[in-house]
């Protein structure tokens, strides 16, 4: 859990956010043929970057973290090299009830890294709640959880019903005396800090909504 005195620091570091934050872009990324994201299928712009990834795309995404095995109910863009393994542990029958999807539609998730370079006004929201808490940020994602409609994709809506997510912590980030939360900042800065839920060393699981955001695991010391 975070401590209360962690805690105070986040929300001032949140009062200057509030006043300097430009608002938190993502990638629109399209899905070809061949499985692939080419360069000039996806791009945006924040901050006068421009972000344009070219990676070979997964449709699924699973995690092996001490003999539990977790595959993602819902399929997607599954695209982070920084972290091993996403995987939506809500059942896709449940989220597409919770969010209304018509027939025909289906749950869709797009995960790719972020950086300062490609991402920068998500990444100094998220180095500033990192640093309020006196931890380290071990990877950063954008995470765009949404739907498909005869190949086409759209957001979910941001506030709707929970959604659970498990990503998996890199290997070299897995420390005795830390703990793990999520840091996530939506379109237009503003953040939330998501506990862990699980036991596991080797994962953050969490829970969120649909819509864009930039995640990340943070690692902190405890006592």
């Amino acid at each position: 859990m975070i401590k209360s005195k962690s805690l105070k620091k986040v929300l001032a570091a949140a009062l200057a956010l509030s006043l300097v934050m430009a608002p938190a872009m993502g990638v629109s990324a399209k899905t070809g043929s061949t499985g692939s994201i080419s360069g000039n299928s996806s791009s945006t712009s924040e901050g006068g970057s421009t972000y344009t990834p070219t990676v070979t795309v997964a449709k699924t995404s699973s995690i092996n973290a001490g003999g539990r095995y977790l595959v993602t109910t819902i399929k997607g863009a599954y695209m982070s090299a920084k972290i091993p393994g996403t995987v939506v542990t809500t059942a896709k029958e449940t989220l597409a009830a919770a969010y209304n999807l018509a027939p025909g539609e289906a749950p869709y998730v797009r995960v790719y890294d972020i950086t300062a370079k490609n991402s920068p006004s998500a990444m100094a929201s998220i180095e500033a709640v990192t640093k309020a808490l006196g931890g380290t940020m071990v990877a950063a994602v954008n995470m765009e959880l949404g739907k498909t409609l005869g190949g086409k994709f759209s957001l979910l809506p941001q506030g709707g019903a929970p959604i659970s997510v498990v990503f998996g912590i890199p290997k070299a980030s897995i420390r005795a005396g830390y703990a793990y939360a999520m840091v996530c900042v939506r379109p237009g800065g503003a953040f939330e800090i998501l506990p862990d839920l699980d036991t596991d060393p080797n994962t953050v699981t969490f829970n969120t909504t649909g819509g864009l955001g930039a995640y990340a695991i943070v690692m902190y010391p405890v006592a």
